[in-house]
């Protein structure tokens, strides 16, 4: 299985310009409360001027219907990813108001199989990230990815992909290849100064191609 790979936290103009240069297959944009937050009306703009080569993520965080249907209104999203503490049947609801893929980000933990045995009957993909001193997602820090091969199978069985987040960069991600995941997804890891970074980002596709 060829790895797919998600970059996220697209922040300005010149972010989108190089993205959708590179080998991601998926782009993503943070629709929450983050220093990597960015308006829908800003996102559309770049879409219309530089096209929509790749397939687009919304992030949200225990975002109401209505706030996820704007956004959709505005910015032609393909997936709604949902990284909060959302539970299945608000899972469901959304699948029952929307016909995009969704995604559903868990924090790694000790009851992450189980979990992604649960969520993933209502996802199209599941997307495991790390927590740091009571925050999940954005930490820069990668939780132990021993347990990545039996999350790979227990996704597998509901035929669906699961992602590995949260501290990845060039410089670890061999290691994380070793073990074999369906995709990865990259924000901080691959950006110098608070911008993506093109250097960067062909270093790790070189690692991941090899």
């Amino acid at each position: 299985m060829t790895v797919q790979i998600k970059y996220c936290g697209c922040q300005s103009e010149e972010d989108y310009k190089l993205l959708i240069e590179t080998k991601a297959d998926l782009i993503g944009f943070i629709f929450a409360e983050s220093r990597r937050e960015v308006d829908p009306k800003n996102v559309n703009s770049w879409i219309e001027k530089y096209g929509k080569p790749k397939k687009l993520v919304g992030v949200f965080q225990n975002a109401t219907l209505q706030k996820i249907k704007d956004v959709m209104n505005t910015v032609p999203i393909d997936i709604i990813q949902c990284h909060g503490t959302e539970s299945i049947r608000q899972l469901k609801e959304i699948r029952n108001h929307c016909t995009k893929e969704i995604y559903k980000a868990l924090p790694f933990g000790e009851n992450i199989i189980e979990d992604i045995a649960a969520y993933g009957k209502v996802s199209d993909a599941i997307i495991i990230d790390s927590v740091s001193q009571g925050r999940f997602g954005g930490t820069g820090i990668p939780f132990s990815w021993k347990e990545v091969p039996n999350m790979m199978k227990t996704a597998e069985r509901l035929g669906i992909l699961c992602f590995i987040a949260g501290g990845i960069k060039p410089e670890n991600v061999s290691e994380l290849m070793r073990q074999h995941p369906h995709g990865i997804d990259l924000s901080g890891g691959i950006e110098e100064n608070g911008k993506k970074n093109v250097k960067k980002i062909k270093t790790l596709e070189r690692m991941i191609m090899s």
